[in-house]
């Protein structure tokens, strides 16, 4: 087997029935279908100095793929994740170079099971990038799958514990009252009490899809002000949030509460495969007396069963409020590689320009 690697600048470069073939086969999340990519790279929630799609071949068949984003280390993570796990801290104006966006939860390296060494050549090819644009730091975000470790490591990339994700099996349920039933004692009688609350009240719960009208835009505005009111205002603009969502076509639902007409919260979803990811939400809680947040939650449980899907992804973080919704903690990993600083390499300008496609061949 000879396994060549190809980089490219853009999405459009690549074969997309290729790369939807070698989606599927590898079963990779929500975060690698190529609707997603495409919004994180014509919409991007964070800047970004450069965008590199890491492509491996076999005998010109795609088996591996490796997206990969130049950043800033004061951009990359509003939510202090990696300085406080890996001790990843910008020493001024310094660049990393991470695959995946910090918006994503299940990172992996999809390859095709036959593409023996694949994963390897790519993080081999994600370092000399690296190196070669004057990055401090390369490596992986958000991992949750140790079959990984080892070829991490064998790369010189340590994977080391993140955050913890959080769902909720719901093949184990026949229906929502079913879950309700069976969630923690103090969160199935704050649901029902929230839920009686929101059953007397003149508020209204909607599942959209698209194409959305500008409720969409309404909702991204709440979400923008929640994450700014938890001190992150740049995790998720408003404006280039929507586009991203609109971007993303079909993959999104929106749920919204809404109160005299007007949305006083709002969860942006992704439906893919068998699951439901609930992504990120937006609340008021001063125009209605329930919590607009779990009945969102309890929206999104009764969608799920009435599309079928036997899971629900709930995101990171408020870890107490989604034990008690029933949702269950696993961890994710960074898996990162310092690089070695040799001033301000010859190669940094490079960052902002953009590179054709270069293959590397690879025994």
């Amino acid at each position: 087997m000879s396994i060549s690697i190809q980089a490219v600048d853009a999405l459009e470069r690549i074969d997309r029935h290729a790369y939807e073939t070698l989606y599927a086969a590898s079963r990779a999340s929500l975060f690698y279908d190529w609707r997603f990519l495409l919004a994180a790279e014509r919409s991007p929630l964070l800047p970004v100095e450069k965008t590199v799609y890491l492509c491996a071949y076999d005998d010109g068949e795609l088996c591996g793929f490796l997206p990969a984003y130049l950043q800033r280390l004061a951009g990359v993570d509003p939510l202090g994740l990696l300085a406080g796990s890996a001790g990843v801290r910008d020493g001024g104006g310094e660049l990393g170079l991470f695959s995946h966006v910090m918006h994503c939860w299940d990172s992996g390296i999809p390859c095709l099971e036959a593409a023996s060494g694949a994963r390897e050549r790519l993080l081999r090819a994600l370092l000399d990038t690296a190196s070669r644009e004057g990055a401090s730091y390369a490596g992986l975000l958000n991992l949750e799958d140790p079959a990984l470790f080892a070829p991490l490591r064998a790369c010189g990339l340590a994977p080391r514990p993140l955050v913890e994700r959080y769902d909720l099996d719901l093949a184990r349920f026949d229906d929502f009252e079913q879950l309700l039933r069976a969630l923690p004692r103090g969160g199935r009688a704050e649901m029902r009490r929230q839920l009686r609350k929101f059953e007397a009240s003149t508020a209204s719960a909607r599942v959209l899809a698209p194409p959305f009208d500008r409720t969409l835009e309404a909702v991204c505005g709440l979400c923008f002000a929640t994450t700014a009111r938890r001190g992150t205002p740049h995790y998720f603009p408003a404006a280039p949030l929507a586009r991203f969502v609109r971007l993303c076509g079909e993959l999104a639902r929106v749920i919204v509460i809404e109160s005299d007409g007007a949305p006083i919260s709002g969860m942006i979803c992704y439906q893919s495969r068998d699951a439901f990811y609930l992504w990120s939400a937006g609340v008021v809680y001063d125009r209605c007396d329930f919590s607009p947040y779990t009945v969102c939650f309890a929206a999104a449980y009764r969608y799920a069963f009435a599309a079928g899907l036997r899971r629900v992804e709930g995101g990171r973080l408020n870890e107490r409020i989604k034990r008690r919704l029933g949702l269950s903690p696993s961890t994710l990993y960074s898996a990162l590689a310092p690089l070695p600083r040799a001033g301000a390499r010859a190669a940094a300008p490079h960052a902002h320009a953009h590179a054709s496609a270069t293959t590397v061949s690879v025994d």
